[in-house]
């Protein structure tokens, strides 16, 4: 089971988001898990915070370039 099929069928809670590291191409090189937006947003150097559906739509999108 590839990680799309695994965030499609397992429940998250509903505050879980994801921040996705690209690589110098452009491709999703790192997907990581943020349990506690709030204190997230607290640091410096944040990124862009996604919801599941945002999460799949973008992973998708890289699996097709690739």
């Amino acid at each position: 089971m590839n990680f799309i099929t695994h965030l499609k069928r397992v429940k998250n809670h509903v505050d879980t988001r994801w921040f996705v590291k690209y690589d110098k191409k452009g491709f999703v090189r790192e997907v990581k898990q943020v349990h506690n937006p709030e204190d997230y947003k607290k640091n410096k150097r944040r990124r862009e915070l996604l919801n599941k559906e945002e999460l799949i739509e973008i992973l998708e999108q890289d699996k097709i370039k690739k």
